[in-house]
């Protein structure tokens, strides 16, 4: 016979749990990068173009210089809109847990307990399409912008 204690119930759930709190913490981080390098592009390009002697662009470059600063624009709104989404579906599921605890067990919880991220699917489905817009928005973005440093170079 063995004298190892018996696994509680709650250890897939737990595991569960955790995985979701990680995912949601790379989730979070992964938007901050997205939200950092669109805005420092930005500002970079933006700044060096409206300085006291802005570059000279031939037409196809401002085209694809105006292509990459809306492409950005875009995937910083949908950075943006993504961090907010996570923030909410972290407040959904908390309010959720405490209310199911609360009448579970008849007493508030704590916040030790309640450490998870998750939410409605729906939400879930719509932070993966923000991030995955994000993503290509900036990708797209410095493609552009970089194309139009390239033509820029041929000007004479």
């Amino acid at each position: 016979m063995s004298d190892a204690p018996p696994k509680p119930d709650y250890e897939p759930a737990k595991i569960f749990n955790d995985l979701q709190k990680d995912l949601g913490a790379r989730i979070s981080t992964f938007i901050n990068h997205l939200l950092v390098l669109d805005a420092g592009i930005l500002s970079i390009t933006i700044s060096a173009f409206l300085g006291i002697q802005p570059p000279r662009f031939a037409v196809d470059a401002l085209i694809s210089l105006r292509t990459g600063w809306w492409l950005l624009t875009i995937a910083l709104i949908c950075a943006l809109t993504a961090a907010f989404c996570v923030l909410l579906a972290q407040t959904l599921v908390q309010d959720a847990l405490r209310n199911w605890y609360r009448e579970k067990f008849k007493e508030p919880a704590t916040t030790a307990e309640l450490k998870v991220f998750a939410g409605p699917p729906w939400l879930r489905w719509l932070i993966r399409l923000l991030v995955i817009v994000a993503f290509l928005g900036t990708v797209a973005g410095i493609a552009f912008i970089s194309a139009a440093a390239s033509q820029m170079l041929r000007i004479p």
